[in-house]
């Protein structure tokens, strides 16, 4: 089959032209595909701990629900010990509301497929007492044993104050009521911890 000239130029252009728009979709797949592939790196690399939680969310509830685990047997510990019956009384009311709050602060870890380990310890942290302490505080009696579980609360109570300022911001509206709540409750037993000791 003969091809006169003006034939094989278009051809070759035509050729030429299929070669470069082949070569320019290839180009884009690839783009995509790198985009996309960076696109999903970067989404593991900023991802929230969780569907609805954010690391930091995850984090103040790991450390809480452990802080408030210990003001319990604090708690419980007074129940046992003191004879004062004001302090009784706040032993109760500590026990009875950060009971349920750890019940709560699970399930919206558990909800959120994540674990309750806050992978460090938590001595020395926000208040906690360490081990040392929470054995001199259960081998202690009478007035000596309400001084030291007094000041020992407070100092876990505005630990856990400051700790809560981690969800004050939290696009979780329930962890933003749930962060005033515990501000509003453990710093009036602050007040009134303070003017219980002043009269031991």
């Amino acid at each position: 089959m003969k091809i006169d000239k003006k034939t094989g130029i278009l051809l070759s252009v035509i050729g030429a032209l299929a070669f470069s728009i082949a070569a320019l979709s290839i180009s884009l797949l690839s783009n995509k595909t790198d985009h996309d592939h960076s696109s999903m790196m970067d989404g593991m690399n900023h991802s929230s701990a969780g569907k609805i939680l954010s690391s930091s969310d995850a984090m103040f509830l790991q450390m809480m629900i452990p802080h408030h685990e210990q003001a319990i047997v604090m708690s419980d510990l007074a129940m046992r010990i003191s004879k004062n019956e004001e302090l009784l009384i706040l032993a109760a009311q500590i026990k009875a509301a950060q009971g349920p709050e750890i019940v709560q602060m699970k399930k919206w870890l558990a909800d959120d497929g994540l674990g309750e380990d806050p992978g460090h310890s938590m001595d020395s942290m926000g208040g906690m007492l360490s081990e040392q302490e929470l054995s001199e505080l259960s081998k202690s009696s009478g007035k000596n044993f309400d001084k030291k579980f007094i000041s020992g609360m407070i100092e876990h109570h505005i630990g856990a104050v400051d700790m809560v300022k981690m969800i004050q911001n939290s696009k979780v509206a329930e962890l933003r009521v749930f962060a005033d709540a515990i501000v509003k409750t453990q710093s009036a037993e602050i007040e009134l911890m303070r003017k219980l000791l002043a009269k031991i």
